[in-house]
């Protein structure tokens, strides 16, 4: 049986990784000169009433020795490591120092190209498949990758700019008076400004329309994503009718990104 590990920018907690038979790694969220664990050693709430209240936080990737730990608890077995987009954070290099230190030779590493829900969706899909080989089953995520989208309004493009993740030319446009920015994550891996709307309301809502517009393949979840406040991301769910969805506030690790106030939607689209 294949043995799946992934990080916690998967939105999946230690809670829900037993029931679901994964393994998640965390990444280290630093306040000052403190460094917590996401989600093992700082929960969501802290972090975000620590955001709010003006402190601005710095991530890191698992180190080598998490991983080469992480490796070893899987007892040789053929393991996939499906971890977030390399273009986001170390943590894929970090994993494979670690499976060339150890020589795991029965573990594979997957570059998601993504993160946050869009990640957690293909977990939830391999550990569906996890009674097939490591080489099909990345198969089927390079087949369904294509297809997760994720559209987000931010209330501010200052937290991805100073954590290095968004060009200062891109970031300029979300300092203009009144404007949201609308990003997506790309099929690079990358983080892209795909609109930009005047005000809070006008940009849920073009997030909701272009959902709408695009549909959902109702083979798979639709998530929505909230930093601090549940209130943008319902409005969205009302928009698009899909009220009774799960909502997940953004882990910590991705939230030091976004910034407060954020709101998103994702999903698989149709063939």
């Amino acid at each position: 049986m294949l043995k799946i590990i992934t990080d916690s920018s998967s939105e999946i907690s230690q809670e829900e990784a037993k029931s679901l038979g994964v393994e998640v790694v965390p990444l280290t969220v630093v306040f000052g000169k403190s460094a917590y664990l996401d989600g093992a050693e700082l929960s969501k709430e802290a972090f975000y009433q620590r955001l709010i209240a003006g402190e601005f936080p710095h991530t890191s990737q698992p180190s080598e020795e998490q991983f080469s730990e992480a490796f070893a608890r899987t007892e040789g077995e053929e393991t996939l490591a499906i971890l977030i987009s390399s273009q986001l954070s170390g943590t894929l290099n970090s994993a494979r120092l670690a499976k060339e230190a150890g020589n795991f030779s029965r573990v594979h590493l997957y570059d998601s190209l993504c993160t946050t829900a869009m990640l957690r969706i293909l977990v939830e899909t391999a550990a569906k498949y996890r009674d097939r080989s490591a080489e099909e089953v990345v198969a089927i995520l390079d087949e369904l990758r294509p297809r997760i989208r994720l559209f987000a309004y931010l209330n501010t493009l200052e937290y991805l700019y100073k954590g290095g993740r968004l060009k200062k030319s891109a970031a300029v446009v979300g300092e203009l008076l009144g404007i949201k920015p609308i990003i997506t994550i790309g099929g690079a891996g990358t983080v892209e400004v795909t609109g930009r709307a005047r005000g809070q309301k006008k940009a849920l809502l073009a997030v909701s329309q272009t959902f709408l517009r695009e549909g959902a393949d109702p083979g798979y979840p639709v998530y929505f994503l909230q930093t601090d406040s549940e209130e943008p991301p319902r409005e969205i769910m009302k928009q698009v009718g899909r009220e009774n969805c799960s909502v997940f506030p953004i882990c910590c690790a991705v939230g030091a990104h976004i910034g407060p106030n954020a709101a998103g939607i994702v999903y698989v689209s149709k063939k």
